[in-house]
This record gives structure tokens, C-alpha cells and sequence, in this order.
């Protein structure tokens, strides 16, 4: 069995972006893969949260509507990611690459410190949690590495947030 038979998530396909026009797309190449390397991260993370919340069952104290109200709100941030990240590299704008940026940081920042929550709860393995949290870190430095390639562009943002 492949390990991408495994995944809700589609993988990452080229084909999907915004082509420029021949003899540019070197201009391009380190941003898709930047990209890329940041979307199939995210893919390992989403596999072992899909594991993880599988097999967690509420402990004596812990409300079971509780918890399955947590494991929906993570995986709707797991699912996100994917989409924002895909998102952000379709649009190939400034201000609204920022702005999903923002929306996957929050939300993979509230997967991390859910497994926080787990482990007080005391209803996962310290090894799976970790584990988690270990695949988030490294994704969290290929974020960096994303972000920072951000290319500002002649649009404004008329929210303000996102200053030129």
C-alpha cells in the first residue's frame, strides 16, 4: 500500500497554477517548489492528525461531545492548510498570499497546541502527540522559508492590514 492511498488530500500538481510564458519560468521555479515542499509537509501532518484522532476516546472525565467537537475543529484546520496553500500560489498576489498565510499559521498553530490539550486530557499517547508536533515544527520552517519569498506587487490592500 502507497502511502498516498492513505490521504484525502489530492497531491500536489503543477498544472493547477498560473503557467508564465516560456523562457520565464525559471523566474518561478524556486517559489513552486517552495510551495510544493510546504503542501506535501502539510500532507504528512494531516496523515498523522488523521491517526491520531481516529483513535482518541474520551477518558471517564472528559465529555465525550467535548472531544468530538475538538477532532471537528482540528480537522476542518487540517483541511484548510491544504486549501489556503493552494490558494495563496493560485492567486500569485501579494496581499492575498499574506492572507492565507495568515490563516494557515493560525490554524496549524491550533492543531499544535491541541495536542497540549490531549495530553492534559490525558487521552493520547505522549509519542503521538509529539510526533505531531514534530512534523508541525518542520513544517512551520518551511512556512518561513515561504513567506519570505513573498514578492510585493502593485496591489493594495483596502484593508490595510498587509502595508506595501
Amino acid at each position: 500500500m502507497k502511502l498516498d492511498d492513505l490521504h484525502d488530500l489530492p497531491q500536489w500538481e503543477d498544472d493547477h497554477f498560473k503557467q508564465h510564458e516560456d523562457g520565464e519560468q525559471w523566474k518561478y521555479r524556486n517559489k513552486k517548489q517552495r510551495a510544493k515542499a510546504l503542501y506535501n509537509q502539510w500532507r504528512q501532518v494531516y496523515l498523522l492528525v488523521n491517526g491520531l484522532l481516529s483513535i482518541l476516546e474520551p477518558e471517564d472525565e472528559t465529555p465525550e461531545n467535548y472531544l468530538e467537537s475538538m477532532k471537528e475543529m482540528i480537522c476542518g484546520d487540517a483541511m484548510l492548510v491544504c486549501a489556503k496553500i493552494q490558494g495563496a500560489e493560485a492567486g500569485d498576489m501579494y496581499v492575498l498570499r499574506m492572507e492565507n498565510a495568515s490563516f494557515i499559521r493560525a490554524s496549524a498553530n491550533s492543531i499544535y497546541i491541541s495536542m497540549s490539550s490531549f495530553r492534559m486530557m490525558g487521552i493520547a499517547d505522549d509519542s503521538h502527540l509529539d510526533a505531531v508536533r514534530r512534523e508541525i515544527d518542520i513544517f512551520r520552517n518551511l512556512f518561513k522559508a515561504w513567506v519570505n519569498g513573498f514578492e510585493k506587487d502593485e496591489f493594495e490592500d483596502e484593508w490595510g492590514l498587509f502595508k506595501q
